[in-house]
Order: C-alpha cells, then structure tokens, then sequence
C-alpha cells in the first residue's frame, strides 16, 4: 500500500486496518491466515453481489470461450450496445444513448461536457456536500473545499447551492438561469454522510430546472443498480432526468465501468459526438461483465425487497440503539443498504484522548478499527464527515449477518455511553479480546468550568503541551487505569505515530479578579513526554509549528509552551520566528520556578524546617528551571547544593561552578535583605578575626560589589560578568567554614544530610534512592515526568513530598479532566500563558531559557494583580491537608527516636 498511498497507507496502518485480504467469498472477506471478515462496505457500493458471484465468472468464462474483442473501437461494440439497450428499457424518459467510461469521475465530466456543448452555456450548479468525483471537472462540482483546495481547482463556473432547498435552487436559477448548463445533483448524498433529501424535493428540482431551460442531472453512481432497493431512484420516483449517470454496481465487482446517459436531444450538435471519447470505453469486456450483473438481479427481483426490508430493519434497529444509548449517536441517516452513522462528539470532561480524537477526526478510523479487528466486521469511516461511518454492505447481505453488526454497535454504543474508553483502544496494542464487563465512568467525568463573567474575552491563547509521563494517560482518561503501564507506553507509542496537533479543550472565558477576560485553548501534540525526547527533533518541532498555526486559526495571539516542548524548541527559539508582530511566546519557566519555590518553602514551614538555617540543595541546577530555583532559594536559604547530571561530569561541574557564581553576585548586587547566601557571605566579611593582610584585596574587593549593588543599580548588568567564587570560597576556606554554595553531580552522596530539596530535571525516571533520603526531609518536584517515584511514597512515610509548579485561579475554572486537578488548579505554565493574556502583554518570556529577575517580578506582580495564587499542596496527584503533614511529621519523628535507641 506504500507504494499505492503512502499517506492512507499510514491511516491504515495506524487504525490496524491494513489487512490483506487473499480471497473473496460473497459478503466475505479472508486473509491468508485464515481469518473471515464480514464486509458491509462493499467496495462502497462497487460490489453489489459479494465478491466472485457465479453469474459474473459465467460471463467471465463465455468471454473466454467466444473469444470477444475487447476493444474495437470505433467499429460496432456489440456487448456495448446490448447494454446501452437494457439500461435504456430499464432507465425512464427517453435516456436512450449511453456514453460509457471507466469511472463515476468520468461519468461526470461527460454530463459536463455535454451540457455545456448542447445548451452553449458554462455554468453548473451542484449542492454543498456533494461529492461528484476527483478529476478536475468532477471536483469542481463537488461541493467540499477540503478536496478542491490542494489542487488549486478552479471553481469559478460552478456554483454551489444548499442540498435539499428548493428555493436556494429557484433564486440562482432566477438570478443566472441564463448562463446556467445544468443541476448536477445526488438523489442522496454519498460522501455528505449519507443525507436523504424530502420526498418532493428531486421532483421540484426537476420542474424548476424545466422551467428555466436548464439541464436536470441525475447522479446515481452510488445509489443506482439496487443500492436503495430499485433499479434507481429516478426510476421510483418517476422522474426523468436529462443526464443520468451510473457507476460502481455497474462494473458487477470485477470491472470498472461508468455510463452517461443521455437523451437524443442533447446530441443534435456534433460538438460533443465528434470532441469526446475513451480508448477504453465500450469494450466488449466491461459491457459483458456489467449485462450478466444487470441481467441476474433482472432475474432476481426480490433482491430489490430485500434490500429495502433489510434496510428498514437495520435503520429501525440503530435508531433503537440511538434511544437505548441517549448522547452517543448524533443521528442515522440513510435507507435501504446506504446508511450512515453520526456520533456525538466527546470533550475533554470526559477524556482528553477522545477530545484529541475527536478535534483530529479519528473517532470514525478509531471505531471502524474496532469493530474490524475485535468483531472482524468491515465498515468504513468518511474522509470528510470526521464522526460518522458508513454501512454499505453488497446487495446479497442477509439479515443474520446484519444482526450481528447491530449487536457490535450495540456493544460499541455502551463503552461511549459509559466512558469506558479502554475496551475501543486495546486493539491498537494488539490486544483483540471481545469486551465483556463495560465499567461505568460517568461518574468520573469533570465538567469544563468557564467563568461567570457577562464580559466578553479581549485576547485569546494556545497553549501547546503533551503527556509528560505515562501515567498522565490514565489521570485524563480515567477507564485507562485499566492498562498496565507497559500498555500505557504502548499507547503512547500508537499515538505519536497518528495525526496531526489537535484541540484537547477550548474555555471561552477565563477571568481576571480584576474584571479582565481571556479565552483560550489547549493543543496537543500527538507525543507522550518520552516521545518528544525521542523522536527527531525536527519531526517534533514540526509538530509544535503546527500547533501554532492551529491555534493562531483559532485567534490566539498569546502562544505557550508547555511541558518538553520547551525543551525541544530549545526555550522556544525554532519557533520564535513565526511569531508575528502582535504575537508574544513564553515557556511558562517563570511563573513554575516562583510557584515550586513558594510550595518548598510552604512545605518546609509546615514541617517546622527551619529554611534559613537547613541544609537545601536544587537537583537539575544547570536546567533553565532548576537555575532560577536556585537564585530565589539562595534569598532565603544560607546553604544551598547545587546538583547536575552525572553524564558529562566535567562539563557539568564546570556550569554548576558559573552558576555558583551568579548566585554569589546575585547575592551581592541584587538581594536587598540580610538573609541567605547574603547573610552568609557578610557575616563572614563582617568577621574581623577571620582577615589578614593576604585576604584584604578579597575582602575589599568583595565589600566594593556589596556597596555598588547598594548604589549603582544601573551598573549591575555590567558586574554580573564578574567572577566571585575563587574569592569566597578561598574566604570560607580560611574561615574553616563550609560556603554557602556547594555543587556536585552525584546526588547520592548528598542526599542524608539535606532537609530541603527541590528538582527541576528533564530526565525520565526516579532520581532519589528512597533508603538515602533524610527523615522529615521536604522534597518539590518540578520535574514531568516525576523524578521522585511511587516507591518513595510506599517505603518513606516520613518524607514530605510536593508537587511543584501548581497555580489556584481566582475562579474554579475546569478544562474538563484538568490535567488531573481539581477545578480552580491548574499548571504554573498554563497560568503564565493566561496571565500575559489577560494582561494584553507584549512581553515574549523564557525565550533561549533566559528569565530576568525582573521577569520574576514582573509575573509576580502580574500574579498578584490578577488573583492567581499558589494552589495548596499536593503529594502524588493528590491535595494534601495539615492532617496528612501531621502524620508524616509523627512518622519522622518515630524515626529519628528509632535510630536514637
């Protein structure tokens, strides 16, 4: 299929519907192992009898005997004209001379043709949602941009109307009847979603179309030859169009073969007769194949009953289904054998995946893979109408194998109806079992929470994000707690492989305390945050420009970068250049670092740590995050470990050390209080007793930074490129003292003796051995993935561990499952991409990871103004209490009397 489509072959693959069918028997398909699938698609209509009927191979094997020329143009094709005979006996008016082609496409461009050659006029009319075919001429009728618009299809002379509105038809046959050729219009429409028109409305058509002197064309190529239980719908209806075209059940399901049928009137020109023709039509061939087809269901009219009273049946039933399983199915359309199944979209309230799914149109792909691999049923999904799937079984289908779909789409119904997503997603990961137990998860839904306010939004946002960690699948679509994690990876791994960013949520209105509105969306990446990692970078950015253009679509003009697409984009530098003038980007790294400081201290003060005196470290220093962690905690804290990875040791001790030593002259130059690494280094310059001659120059030249950051503030930037940290460490040294700042890349030899720990890394997996972490230690994770794992959780009741980066708004807003919190909480990046909404900022923020500490104010302020405040704690996805800090203070308190005695 590769090397037919490279792109449906994908779509295939992807929705495991790539099968190679080896055999076809009737309404059954075989692959080489063996395995049956029943087929309700048909070839859409292409094979009306199931595949190799006896009467088609007849003809085949008489073919064979006769020894026909096939070809023998432009001599007498004697199959050819027995053919255009039948179906002109068989078609009404006097439709009696056949144009025969290959195609419905071709058909198409035929009646075309010959309209405009017999009336001398250009225009055709067609309806919105039709579908004609996709040769130029053909597509230029159809009536949906998203197949024109790749081909720069010229559309000027074909106007399009409203299916089934009369007096949209009558109005631009009044307005331009005289320019117009003819109507080119579906009984029902195929490729719309299968849309039946009210019983009068051909009949009206064709009276207007009279009236005005414009040709009626009639495209059955999907519903005539028995689709709709009749030979067609002109037939049934009376009508007598003056084009009529036939296509797919033509060919008998061997052969592809199309007609144009056409009164004599239209050829009393020469233009077309002499202008048009096909080196492959009428051939003896095709016109044997198509006469033995016609020939048996002229012998078997009850297929014709059949059709009709199975379909009946099979639409009474799903509409049934639609009643027992009330917001699942939007609507059933269609009659006889073509009908269409529309769902009900799903939000993110109840699933951010199906959400996803939904904005990318993959739930038809989704259910069709389903119902083929688990029930081994064939249906297909539309290319352009996202949430419906088509039933369009061969003309043979008996009404048993119809019961068994409905029951698989029964059965389909109730995992929507009941949020059990997890039972339409295991087949992605092989796993084909037939569901049994459907787990109700309504009760699990979280509802999307917009604000009450009657202002309506000044500026709109999109915020560009993915799973972090696998678990986050199951935190936003609950039923799949049922995966085990390897599965979870599985999915992931299916996911990144399928679509294109798509709409998780969108909230219309987001509120400031102070009365300012925004409204914005999520857009996700089809990658789980290992994936991001790993996957080609290019393909990733990629991905993040995408979203980008989606959500500037949608009228975002504020642009953020969540999760690892920070990362990936290095802090937003390959996609700065898309931003237009009025555009701003932030990574949200500046109001994460100020929320996870914030919580570590909270969290330390409720556990009665004292934060200026205990011994701290921040792991993943060298990080944009972990950096600017570090500067604030050093206001506060006098000892501070800085921690690096442990790949690339000399290197990263090299950075660890530079930025040691911007800590140093923050400390000096910027911080006003005397508290921290401040505090640390003045007491020790303050100490009289400490100096000798060999240390004046230190110590003068160390008091000359103090005193400029005191007084020259404009001089500041200039002195940050100063290099301190020879100087005080060489000055603590001779104090036989520690310095306020030490660095390392082996976690583990720091780990017992630090009370205090914050990590901001972009590693996957647990950092922290559970066995080395100090007693009633405080530990913020930064990290997503999560660096501190579920183990520390079960085996260290006696450590306080928080999430960092968490933001309550000033309202409980809810983008449906939230990113797994509560209404009102949300991501520190999120609400940083909110907060230069609401604000109308023209500040871009973390570009290249750089953040100012003037950056840090200016959210904080923007924080403060607008009501956004840290959210309370949370350990392990999960809000915590004083009582739950209480029991861990007790649990390290028994500890530490435990190693005592």
């Amino acid at each position: 299929m590769k090397r037919l489509n490279p792109v449906v072959a994908d779509l295939l693959r992807i929705f495991k519907m790539d099968k190679k069918y080896v055999r076809g028997e009737g309404h059954y398909l075989f692959e080489g192992d063996g395995t049956r699938y029943t087929d309700f698609i048909a070839q859409y209509g292409a094979v009306p009898l199931g595949y190799n009927h006896e009467a088609i191979w007849a003809a085949l094997d008489d073919i064979r005997e006769r020894q026909l020329p096939s070809l023998c143009q432009p001599s007498t094709p004697i199959k050819a004209e027995e053919l255009a005979e039948f179906l002109s006996e068989k078609m009404p008016g006097d439709l009696s001379v056949c144009t025969f082609g290959q195609s419905g496409a071709e058909a198409v461009e035929a009646a075309i043709k010959l309209a405009r050659a017999s009336t001398r006029k250009r225009k055709i009319v067609s309806t919105l949602k039709s579908f004609h075919g996709k040769t130029t001429g053909a597509l230029a009728a159809t009536g949906q941009e998203v197949y024109q618009k790749p081909f720069f299809i010229d559309t000027s002379d074909y106007i399009k109307i409203p299916f089934n509105d009369v007096e949209a038809l009558e109005k631009v046959l009044q307005e331009q009847g005289a320019d117009i050729a003819g109507f080119l219009v579906e009984p029902v429409q195929g490729e719309g979603g299968v849309r039946v028109p009210s019983p009068d409305y051909l009949r009206k058509a064709q009276e207007l179309c009279r009236q005005y002197g414009v040709l009626f064309i009639l495209d059955e190529i999907q519903t005539g030859l028995g689709r709709m239980g009749n030979w067609a719908v002109c037939v049934e209806q009376g009508l007598q169009p003056d084009i009529l075209l036939l296509s797919k059940a033509l060919g008998g399901g061997i052969v592809p073969i199309s007609v144009c049928m056409s009164t004599p009137a239209l050829w009393e020109g020469d233009d077309f007769g002499k202008n048009h023709s096909s080196t492959f039509a009428n051939n003896n061939f095709t016109c044997s194949v198509s006469l033995a087809f016609l020939t048996y269901m002229d012998q078997n009219p009850h297929i014709f009953e059949q059709v009709k009273q199975n379909g009946a049946y099979m639409r009474e039933r799903l509409e049934h289904i639609q009643r027992k399983w009330p917001g699942v199915i939007k609507e059933v359309r269609g009659e006889a054998y073509l009908q269409a199944i529309e769902f009900e979209e799903i939000d993110a309230g109840d699933s951010f995946e199906f959400s996803i799914l939904c904005s990318q149109g993959g739930l038809g792909y989704l259910i069709s893979g389903f119902l083929l691999n688990v029930y081994k049923l064939r249906i297909m999904p539309y290319l352009n109408q996202e949430m419906a799937v088509r039933i369009e079984p061969p003309l043979t289908m008996p009404k048993e194998e119809i019961d068994q779909l409905l029951l698989a789409i029964d059965r389909t119904c109730e995992i929507l109806y009941y949020r059990d997503f997890y039972h339409l997603y295991r087949y992605t990961i092989q796993d084909n079992t037939v569901p049994e137990t459907i787990t109700d998860y309504r009760p699990r839904r979280r509802e999307i929470i917009v604000s009450s306010t009657s202002q309506e939004p000044q500026r709109n946002f999109a915020f560009i994000a993915h799973y972090p960690q696998t678990r986050d699948l199951a935190l936003n679509t609950p039923s799949f707690e049922q995966f085990q994690e390897s599965e979870l990876s599985e999915i992931l791994e299916w996911q990144a492989d399928y679509g294109d960013p798509g709409v998780v949520c969108t909230l219309s209105k987001i509120s400031s305390k102070h009365g300012e509105v925004a409204t914005g969306s999520i857009i996700a990446i089809p990658y789980g945050g290992p994936k991001v990692l790993e996957r080609p970078r290019k393909e990733v950015v990629s991905a993040i420009r995408a979203a980008i253009l989606e959500g500037r679509e949608m009228g975002a003009t504020v642009f953020g970068l969540g999760a690892y697409t920070s990362i990936v984009t290095r802090g937003g530098i390959d996609v700065r250049d898309m931003m237009l003038d009025h555009e701003i980007l932030t990574t949200g790294n500046t109001f994460t670092v100020i929320t996870s400081v914030n919580a570590l201290l909270t969290g330390a003060a409720k556990m009665d740590i004292s934060i200026d005196t205990c011994r701290g470290a921040v792991v993943g220093a060298n990080g944009s995050i972990g950096r600017l962690c570090a500067i604030l905690l050093s206001q506060k804290m006098e000892n501070i470990v800085l921690i690096g990875r442990k790949s690339n040791e000399q290197l990263n001790m090299e950075r660890l050390r530079e930025l040691a030593n911007e800590i140093y002259l923050h400390a000096l130059l910027y911080h006003k209080e005397y508290t921290g690494v401040r505090a640390r280094i003045l007491s020790v310059l303050q100490s009289e007793a400490i100096f000798d001659l060999e240390l004046s120059p230190v110590r003068h030249r160390l008091y000359e930074l103090f005193q400029a950051g005191e007084v020259q503030e404009q001089n500041r930037e200039e002195l940050m490129g100063e290099s301190v940290i020879a100087d005080i460490e060489r000055l603590f040294r001779h104090a036989k003292l520690e310095p306020p700042i030490r660095y390392g890349v082996d976690i583990d030899s720091f780990l017992p003796e630090l009370d205090v720990i914050l990590v901001a890394t972009s590693s996957i997996g647990e950092l922290l051995h559970p066995e080395l972490i100090k007693s009633g230690a405080v530990i913020c994770d930064v990290s997503r993935p999560a660096n501190v794992g579920k183990i520390v959780e079960q085996r260290r009741p006696d450590v306080l561990v928080i999430e960092g980066g968490l933001v309550k708004f000033p309202e409980e807003l809810s983008f449906g499952q939230n990113l797994g919190y509560k209404p009102g909480v949300n991501l520190a990046c999120l609400s940083e991409t909110i907060l230069l909404t609401l604000e109308n900022s023209n500040r871009s923020m973390g570009i290249g990871g750089r953040i100012t500490m003037e950056d840090m104010y200016y959210i904080q302020d923007l924080a403060e103004k607008h009501g956004f405040t840290l959210a309370s704690l949370h350990s392990f996805e999960k809000e915590i209490d004083d009582d739950y800090i209480a029991r861990v203070k007790e649990a390290a308190n028994e500890k530490v009397v435990s190693k005592l005695s």
